[in-house]
């Protein structure tokens, strides 16, 4: 489980095969809580004790990190 962005006390980690699958996605977490964000397109999976406003920092985090996050992902999962 790899970290690829950590900034603002957010950790942005990618989960390696044979637990995880497709499609492209990243777990985003902080402070005990997780979001899951689809890479393409940009979408919310599933949400965990994640306050609204984080939501929306993590999701704006992983919109700005998007090129690289994919490249990450592809990476591990091909």
């Amino acid at each position: 489980m790899p970290t690829v962005i950590q900034r603002d006390g957010f950790r942005v980690v990618i989960f390696l095969p044979p637990r995880e699958h497709g499609p492209a996605h990243v777990h985003v977490r902080k402070a005990g809580t997780e979001v899951v964000i689809t890479l393409d397109p940009i979408g919310i999976r599933v949400v965990e004790r994640m306050r609204p406003a984080d939501v929306v920092q993590a999701v704006a985090l992983v919109e700005d990190n998007r090129a690289h996050l994919l490249k990450e992902w592809r990476k591990r999962h091909v």
